[in-house]
C-alpha cells in the first residue's frame, strides 16, 4: 500500500519514532476442536498467550504462531484433527506461518508420534500440559529448533486464575468446575485424555461466576466430564446440589444451566434443589447411552434397565416443565435387533427432548475394543438414522404442540445475515435448549439485546426450532427467571 506524504505535517518526534521501532506483537491464530470442555481449555491458553503479548487473527496463514486444541474421543474426531493439522501445516510450508503447536486431548492420546507424523509440528502439549503453551509459542519464534512432546499427565484447565479469554458470545459463558471422571464405561478413553475427578471449591467457582456475571454474562453453563460426580473428591464431600445452591443467589445472572450429568449419581435432594432454585433452568442433560440391560451392563453403565427409567420418570415428576436430552451409543457389541427395538421403544414412550445418536466407533485403548461380536457397520449407520427418524418425528409433533404459547426466550443475537432495523429476525432459546448444542427460536419483529430475557408467541415449528413473534412489552414486571422449557 502506498502511504502519501502530508505536506503540513509536523515533525515525528522521538517518542513517536521510538514507537514506530517497537517490535509489533507476534500474530497468534488459535484453532478449538470438540467439546466446550475444550473451549474452556483454549479460552485460558488464549488468555496466557494474550498476556504474554501476543495478538489474534483468524487465518493461520497469516499468523506467526498457530495452536490447535484438537478432539480425540472418537476415531472420526482423531480424523478431523490430524485433517485440521495437516491443512494448518500447509500454510507453515507455504506462507509466514512459523509455529505450529497441537494441544488437547489428541496430544495426550498420541504424544511424540504426532511429530512424527505431522513434521511441521512443533510442539505437542498434553492436556495437562495447558500452561506450557505461550512458552512453546515463544521458543519456537525465538529460534528454538528442538521439538517437543509433553503429556507426563492428563487433565485440563482448573485453575481460577489464569486470564482467560472468552470466546463465547458475551451474555453467556461456561464454567468447567471439575476434570476427568471416576467411572470407567466401557467405550470410553476420557479417563485416559482426561484423568480422574478433579473438582473446583464452590468458593473458587461462585467467585469465578461472579466475575462472569460482573462481565455481562447472563447464562452461565456448568461442565464437567462428569457434573453429578462434583465434589466427591473435595474435602467434605460437597455435592452439586450445594454447589446449584451457591450459584443460584448471584443476583446477576439469568440462567444457569447444567450439562454431562452422569445418571448413577442423581438422588432425590439434587432434584429438590434443581426444582426450586430461581436460576437453575428445567434443563436436565444426561447422557443414558442404552436402555437395554445387556447393553447397559456390558457398556459398564453401572445403572440397570429399571433403575435408568426410574430416574427419567422421577426427574419428570420433580422438576416441572423439565426438558430432557440424552446421548444413545446404537451399534455397540452384542448389540441385537431386541436390544435395538427395547431402545426405540423406550424412547416412545419416555419422549426427550433432544437426543443425540452416535454410531459405535471401536477404539482401541477401551475394553469394548475387543468385544464381540461386533455389529456391521452398515447395520450400525441404518439403525443411527431409523433411530434419529423417529426423534426427528416425535420432536416435530412436541413443537407443533406449542403453537399459540407465550414463551420467554433468551436472545442470542439477529438471525445471521441481518441487520438490526427495527423488525429484524433474531435468534433465542427457550429454556430448554442450550447454545449451539440444541434447537432454536427465530423471532420476528421487537427490539432486543442479546442477553435479554423476552416474551414471544410461537408462530410455527419446524422438527427442532420455533418460530415465533415479539410480544408487545406491557408494564415492567419482574423476570421470570427461569424461563419456560
Amino acid at each position: 500500500m502506498t502511504t502519501l506524504a502530508r505536506p503540513n505535517a509536523a515533525p515525528r518526534t522521538r517518542r513517536h519514532a521510538a514507537a514506530a521501532r517497537a517490535p509489533r506483537a507476534p500474530a497468534l491464530a488459535f484453532v478449538t476442536l470438540g467439546c466446550p470442555k475444550n473451549t474452556v481449555d483454549s479460552e485460558n491458553m488464549l488468555g496466557l498467550m494474550l498476556a504474554d503479548g501476543f495478538r489474534t487473527v483468524a487465518d493461520p496463514a497469516e499468523a506467526d504462531v498457530a495452536v490447535i486444541n484438537t478432539c480425540a474421543f472418537l476415531s472420526s474426531a482423531v480424523r478431523e484433527s490430524k485433517q485440521t493439522i495437516e491443512r494448518v501445516a500447509e500454510a507453515k510450508r507455504t506462507g509466514r506461518l512459523r509455529g505450529l503447536i497441537v494441544t488437547g486431548c489428541l496430544a495426550q492420546r498420541e504424544g511424540g508420534a504426532l511429530l512424527a507424523e505431522f513434521p511441521a509440528v512443533d510442539a505437542v502439549l498434553g492436556t495437562g500440559q495447558w500452561r506450557e503453551v505461550a512458552q512453546a509459542a515463544r521458543h519456537v519464534l525465538e529460534g528454538g529448533r528442538d521439538r517437543v512432546a509433553l503429556t507426563e499427565y492428563p487433565g485440563g484447565a482448573l485453575d481460577s486464575l489464569t486470564p482467560r479469554a472468552i470466546s463465547t458470545p458475551r451474555h453467556l459463558a461456561y464454567l468447567k468446575i471439575s476434570e476427568g471422571c471416576d467411572h470407567r464405561c466401557t467405550f470410553c478413553i476420557i479417563p485416559r485424555l482426561r484423568g480422574d475427578q478433579q473438582s473446583r471449591p464452590i468458593g473458587d467457582l461462585v467467585a469465578e461466576a461472579e466475575r462472569l456475571a460482573a462481565q455481562g454474562v447472563r447464562e452461565l453453563n456448568l461442565i464437567g466430564q462428569d457434573t453429578t460426580g462434583y465434589g466427591t473428591d473435595l474435602p467434605g464431600r460437597p455435592t452439586l446440589a450445594d454447589l446449584l445452591a451457591a450459584l443460584d443467589r448471584i443476583e446477576a445472572l439469568s440462567w444457569i444451566r447444567v450439562h454431562y450429568t452422569y445418571p448413577r449419581l442423581w438422588d432425590d435432594r439434587l432434584i429438590a434443589t434443581w426444582a426450586n432454585a430461581r436460576r437453575v433452568v428445567p434443563y436436565v442433560d444426561m447422557p443414558l447411552q442404552h436402555i437395554a440391560q445387556d447393553m447397559l451392563r456390558t457398556m459398564g453403565r453401572a445403572m440397570s434397565e429399571r433403575d435408568t427409567r426410574a430416574l427419567v420418570r422421577r426427574i419428570r415428576a420433580g422438576i416441572p416443565n423439565v426438558a430432557l436430552r440424552t446421548n444413545f451409543i446404537v451399534g455397540f457389541p452384542g448389540e441385537t435387533e431386541a436390544h435395538f427395538e427395547t431402545l426405540l421403544e423406550f424412547i416412545e414412550a419416555e419422549p426427550f427432548e433432544n437426543v443425540v445418536v452416535f454410531t459405535y466407533e471401536r477404539e482401541r485403548e477401551t475394553p469394548s475394543h475387543a468385544m464381540t461380536p461386533r455389529v456391521p457397520l452398515p447395520v450400525r449407520r441404518q439403525r443411527r438414522a431409523r433411530l434419529l427418524a423417529l426423534q426427528q418425528r416425535l420432536s416435530g409433533e412436541r413443537l407443533r404442540r406449542r403453537i399459540g404459547e407465550r414463551v420467554t426466550v433468551m436472545i442470542d443475537g439477529p438471525a445471521a445475515g441481518r441487520e438490526a432495523p427495527r423488525d429484524a429476525a433474531w435468534v433465542g432459546r427457550t429454556a430448554g435448549m442450550a447454545f449451539e448444542v440444541d434447537g432454536g427460536v427465530k423471532i420476528e419483529g421487537g427490539r432486543f439485546q442479546p442477553g435479554e430475557l423476552a416474551e414471544v408467541r410461537v408462530t410455527g415449528a419446524a422438527s427442532y426450532d420455533l418460530f415465533a413473534r415479539a410480544e408487545p412489552r406491557g408494564h415492567p414486571q419482574l423476570p421470570v427467571l427461569k424461563g419456560s422449557a
